[in-house]
């Protein structure tokens, strides 16, 4: 189907030059025949929800980028044109047909993030409300953000020593290819997921990284409006005093073992993200059911559970 609407686009951009603004009638031709041709194909007859229509989409989509993009008058008619056809790229049937099923059941999905610092649960907790919620009918995404896509090899390029926090402050740029790093991570994994009913779990956020960059004292103040501007559905901070954080630090035997100074100051940034934002803090000191059990009942309204007749 990429072939498909690739074709469409250029098709119609081709006789756009030729029939100019009479051009724009063609989305709605194309997309009606290729809507007629779902249902000739179709054994009962009629048109598919699920089926016929995300594909008729998809070539209108195409079709009205082709039609725009002979306009070059003005930059933002190509611009347009390349927006649409990336679109009828994108929208891949199973994502329409998830999305479809949403809104006929009222399933809403979003982000998740977990955030707090090193010892707090983050981890474990993100993998036991990803379960929880797949009991409850959602396609859950469970994102990592201490990994990176390609940040390691490319700050041992610019001189970097991984594994050496003071080594690491040495390199200015670090900040600048985890921003980047993070921010198509973060793009690429949450997009679209609120309307396909898709639960991206977030265990911590582009936001720790630039908290820990701070408070080890990389030079990120310039970065932050950037930074700090991605913001997840909604956030729950696991809050342990640093103390514990130092204990469970010690029990992990390859965790890089960060001063009292440093998590306080991460500690403070957290609880200072709750308060601006309106996050809940969640005591993390308890016994993991009680504070997994917080958890849930925080998302619980947010997510509330899908019938299992209309969780596919």
């Amino acid at each position: 189907m990429k072939v498909t609407v690739i074709v469409f686009f250029v098709i119609t951009a081709a006789l756009t030059f030729v029939l100019n603004k009479w051009g724009l009638a063609l989305p709605f031709i194309f997309a009606s025949g290729f809507a007629g041709y779902g249902i000739a194909r179709s054994s009962t007859a009629h048109l598919r929800l699920l089926n016929d229509l995300p594909n008729a989409l998809r070539v209108f989509l195409a079709s009205l980028g082709g039609a725009l993009l002979p306009f070059d008058r003005l930059f933002i008619f190509p611009s347009a044109a390349v927006l649409l056809l990336a679109c009828s790229v994108y929208l891949n049937d199973e994502y329409q047909r998830r999305a479809l099923r949403s809104l006929r059941v009222g399933k809403r999905g979003g982000s998740v993030a977990l955030l707090g610092i090193d010892g707090s649960g983050k981890s474990t907790h993100s993998k036991t409300t990803s379960g929880w919620l797949e009991g409850r009918g959602y396609r859950v995404k469970l994102m990592p953000f201490h990994t990176y896509l390609f940040v390691e090899r490319l700050s041992s390029i610019s001189g970097s020593v991984r594994g050496r926090a003071s080594a690491r402050r040495k390199n200015p740029v670090r900040p600048v290819f985890s921003l980047v790093d993070n921010l198509i991570l973060q793009v690429t994994s949450s997009i679209g997921s609120r309307l396909e009913g898709t639960v991206v779990i977030y265990d911590r956020f582009i936001w720790s990284t630039y908290i820990k960059y701070e408070a080890l004292g990389y030079p990120v103040g310039p970065l932050s409006p950037v930074y700090l501007l991605p913001r997840p559905f909604f956030a729950i901070i696991l809050d342990v005093p640093v103390d514990k954080s130092l204990r469970v630090i010690d029990e992990r035997i390859a965790h890089i073992h960060y001063p009292r100074s440093v998590l306080q100051q991460e500690r403070d940034r957290y609880l200072d993200i709750a308060r601006r934002y309106g996050y809940p803090v969640v005591d993390a000191t308890g016994s993991f059911d009680e504070v997994q059990a917080k958890i849930e009942g925080f998302l619980s309204p947010l997510f509330p559970a899908v019938a299992a007749g209309s969780r596919r």
